[in-house]
């Protein structure tokens, strides 16, 4: 079963073979070429300060900007949004369907992060008008993490800042989980694509 922003190697294969084809690589190669943003350079302990006008801002529950229903909503909430970038909590509770033994594998941060892009774009989306629609992660690159786990209760930040996308859906993502507080424990660039019209494009591909 595919599950939308869910980390799965055969999705990004079958997109890049199918859809977009060596075009893919060349953006690959494009986005390794983008520097960081100053406060999601690697190995940067930072504490970046929330996205501006956050405290007057009321955000709706983040099942709201999301298309997974469930267990399989891993955030708790919207902490601050604005043009391009994002911050929400998630707290790893023992019910977690990637919790094992009291703890969930740091891996499955790149999960957390590509639910704050999703959050994102959700959010994006309902700002003009428009629903939420499925997305796909296609890879995870530069992946580092600080921890080997995260333990029950453990309370993370997930920021999630958009380095570029294009009119197609194709878009490259900084992603930075904080914990605890703002120390950084773990860092990765994602790329996602989100088509326009979803049923064409699984008819197409």
């Amino acid at each position: 079963m595919r599950l939308p922003w869910m980390a799965r190697e055969d999705c990004g294969i079958q997109a890049e073979r199918r859809y977009h084809g060596r075009r893919f690589a060349a953006l690959r190669r494009k986005s390794d070429m983008k520097a960081l943003s100053p406060g999601l350079r690697p190995g940067r302990a930072s504490h970046p300060a929330s996205p501006a006008g956050a405290g007057a801002t009321r955000y709706l529950p983040i099942q709201e900007y999301l298309p997974h229903r469930g267990r399989m909503v891993l955030l708790d909430a919207v902490l601050a949004a604005e043009a391009g970038r994002i911050r929400c909590v998630a707290t790893i509770r023992p019910d977690s369907p990637f919790c094992r033994n009291d703890n969930v594998p740091a891996y499955v941060g790149v999960e957390y992060m590509a639910q704050a892009i999703g959050a994102l774009i959700g959010w994006q989306s309902r700002r003009v008008g428009e629903p939420v629609r499925t997305g796909f992660l296609v890879s995870a690159r530069k992946f580092t993490s600080q921890v080997a786990a995260y333990p029950v209760g453990a309370r993370l930040q997930v920021e999630a800042r958009e380095n570029w996308r294009d009119a197609e859906g194709l878009g490259v993502m900084d992603c930075v989980i904080y914990h605890p507080a703002d120390d950084i424990a773990a860092e990765a660039t994602l790329m996602v694509f989100q088509p326009r019209n979803l049923q064409a494009y699984v008819t197409t591909t």
